[in-house]
């Protein structure tokens, strides 16, 4: 009933790793592929919807231009050809980055070294929106570098009379208002381009489909999203196919609470205060439960939802730090609300995912953007999960104003109201659904809401906050990542940084060596390169070494196993005719084609050993048996001459072990045989071969 769609497994999705590898739990690819049906029940021409849609975008595509623009981070390239090489640099004694950034700002009207290696900014413009999820797809670009009627004229609009020479859009005045949001600068968008194309009921219906389908990757009316910050996460979600994992995502909680071992687990245990020891990680800490219950920890990390935080049931002893009390005031949290209708049959495209239903204006024939603002988003995309749920099931969405009105309608009301709408598209025979299931986010007290959004008096480093610990209270949650804001797979990577926050104030940071990368002829990076060895380890293989150059210099080296013989007729005939059966192989081959591959000639031999006359095959008959008597001969030579050189070394070997000991060394301690390590890190010389079946010394 929350998080359902997986949104793409490529480019580093931690799902990825979890659903397919870890857990194994089958899933459902999704297709966006999707027919939008009128609010009389007809399906919209495909060719209009593109139209609105490129024209939507390019809406967004200028309002994007007041975007925040965040400062790019400084970057210590290096020399990126001798990176991109894998190659070190020449000369040992060259000068580190920060040398050669100070020698540069040393210069006459040079940047100083902060302004050094500082990337141009990089403006992300809207240019496609996913039908699955709702978010808008975006591109490195310059926003809006046509004027509204020549980028119209392009996308296939037919422009008014006398709008070619100043058709544009002046958002300047829109934007700079202090209650400016994406919602209130969208809508003068879409008004002013009314006057350089014309745009009927059905294209605001289509238009306003779109944003409905903004405000439910958002959870809320696009009136309540910040201008500059709506899309703080653009050019961070992953790639691929979006899927359903079967059975509904709680299956991945249910496997990580089982997998590999199950996890003990409080449950119906809710939290009424948190006590903490903001100062440092040393504190206590004490959860208790609102029938007193109390748990003592030396950490704690909050996962408690925004919408929680902001109701403020949950009390923090000492209270949260005022700039992250200020920061849970500022965030937003949304309600996206779903009404899951179960039937006894399928009477829809079984072969779609998804489908649209366009919404009225109540005045069903208006053109003013402002009237659709309320329906917009009800009933308005219905998901089609009968493959990962087994049964004939629809879900539809209740985006934006519609969200929160699901909170007070009774689900009678809205059944009633899903049927009107099912059985204007699929026709008068569309049963009343077996069982209803209304998801009311807002009135969930351990939820309050959906998920977070970028409020209009949100700060660029909001998310960051949140995330900050403070002594041994530690954040995650999807509302602590500003990177993956609003996802599941946000709210895990979250939950893996406080992790690792929490090791590293049990057992310290990493160490880094400094410097980090050695000149190649300091020693320093020699005895790093190293292995360290263990005194009587390295004394006994050199003792080994030592004892087998005295049995060399004695009887010399032992005798070498002969070369193993094909003994195959077959192997010889092959040997003999693999020219000729490759001549054969292209020969039956078209002009033009390639070359004959191993395989096709290793086929054509068999064909050909297999008609050869058995007179014909006796002469490699012949030799394969002759190559086999010679072999055991000297198979029988070797093995005489190899036991008598094992005696004969094991005689000066034992001489030598008796006349030369090999001693502890001053710098070895006590020998301590329980202290043996089980594998040792090197094998020690040998000049048998156990697999011969011969003595092993």
């Amino acid at each position: 009933m929350g998080g359902m769609i997986i949104t793409g497994f490529d480019r580093g999705n931690p799902m990825n790793v979890i659903v397919r590898g870890q857990l194994g739990i089958p899933y459902h690819a999704l297709t966006a592929e999707t027919t939008i049906y009128d609010s009389n029940g007809k399906p919209v021409d495909p060719v209009r919807d593109l139209l609105v849609e490129k024209l939507y975008n390019d809406c967004l595509d200028r309002v994007s231009e007041f975007k925040y623009k965040f400062q790019p981070s400084k970057l210590i390239e290096g020399n990126r050809d001798l990176l991109d090489e894998g190659r070190d640099s020449l000369g040992d004694g060259s000068k580190s980055i920060i040398q050669a950034e100070e020698a540069t700002a040393a210069l006459p009207d040079a940047p100083s070294v902060s302004q050094q290696n500082v990337p141009e900014t990089v403006n992300m413009i809207p240019v496609s929106a996913d039908k699955l999820t709702g978010r808008v797809h975006t591109e490195p670009g310059v926003p809006a570098t046509l004027k509204a009627s020549e980028k119209a004229k392009l996308m296939g609009w037919s422009i008014k009379p006398g709008a070619a020479e100043k058709g544009n859009l002046d958002l300047t005045q829109a934007s700079s208002l202090a209650e400016a949001t994406l919602g209130s600068v969208l809508d003068h968008a879409i008004t002013q381009y009314k006057s350089i194309v014309d745009l009927n009921a059905q294209d605001h219906r289509l238009l306003n489909w779109h944003i409905a389908n903004l405000e439910y990757s958002n959870a809320t009316n696009l009136h309540k999203l910040s201008l500059g910050l709506w899309d703080i996460d653009a050019g961070n979600e992953w790639e691929g196919h979006h899927t359903m994992v079967v059975g509904g995502y709680q299956s991945v909680a249910r496997g990580l609470l089982q997998c590999p071992s199950p996890l003990n687990i409080t449950t119906k245990f809710p939290v009424q205060k948190i006590t903490y020891h903001g100062e440092s990680f040393d504190g206590p800490a004490t959860i208790e439960s609102e029938d007193g219950t109390k748990v003592d920890a030396d950490a704690v990390v909050c996962t408690i939802p925004l919408g929680v935080l902001k109701q403020g049931n949950v009390t923090f002893e000492p209270p949260m730090p005022s700039e992250k009390a200020d920061v849970v005031g500022r965030l937003g949290f949304g309600i996206l609300n779903k009404v899951v209708l179960l039937y006894d049959r399928v009477f829809w495209d079984s072969n779609r995912h998804i489908f649209g239903v366009l919404r009225d204006a109540p005045n069903r024939h208006s053109t003013s953007q402002q009237d659709y603002s309320m329906n917009r988003g009800r009933f308005f995309q219905w998901f089609n999960v009968s493959n990962t749920t087994g049964l004939p099931c629809l879900i539809a969405l209740m985006a934006g104003d519609a969200g929160f009105d699901t909170e007070h309608t009774s689900n009678d009301s809205l059944v009633a109201e899903a049927t009107e709408i099912l059985r204007s598209v699929f026709g008068k025979d569309v049963p009343y659904p077996v069982e209803t299931v209304v998801t009311r986010w807002g009135s969930d007290r351990f939820a309050r809401g959906s998920y977070s959004s970028a409020a209009p008096d949100m700060q660029p480093d909001d998310y960051n906050i949140m995330a900050q610990p403070t002594g041994n209270l530690f954040f995650a949650g999807e509302h602590t990542i500003g990177t993956h804001p609003a996802t599941v797979h946000g709210a895990y990577l979250s939950g893996l940084r406080a992790a690792s926050e929490i090791l590293e104030a049990m057992v310290g940071p990493i160490e880094v060596p400094t410097p980090l990368v050695l000149p190649r002829d300091s020693l320093l990076l020699h005895k790093r390169k190293e292995a360290a060895k263990d005194p009587r380890q390295a004394r006994l293989e050199a003792y080994e070494v030592e004892v087998w150059e005295h049995v060399l210099s004695k009887i010399g080296e032992r005798p070498l196993r002969p070369n193993k013989v094909s003994g195959s007729a077959y192997i010889i005939f092959s040997k003999t005719h693999f020219d000729a059966a490759k001549k054969r192989c292209e020969a039956s081959r078209k002009p033009g084609r390639s070359r004959s591959v191993p395989n096709e000639v290793r086929i054509m031999m068999s064909r050909m050993w297999k008609e050869t006359p058995p007179d014909e095959r006796k002469p490699y008959e012949e030799q394969a048996a002759e190559q086999k008597r010679l072999y055991l001969q000297a198979m029988q030579e070797y093995t005489e001459l190899a036991e008598k050189w094992d005696r004969e070394a094991i005689a000066i070997r034992a001489a030598y072990e008796k006349d030369h000991p090999s001693l502890p060394g001053p710098e070895e301690g006590p020998e301590d045989l329980s202290m043996t390590p089980k594998h040792r890190r090197a094998r020690n010389v040998s000049y048998t071969d156990v697999r011969d079946g011969e003595l092993a010394l």
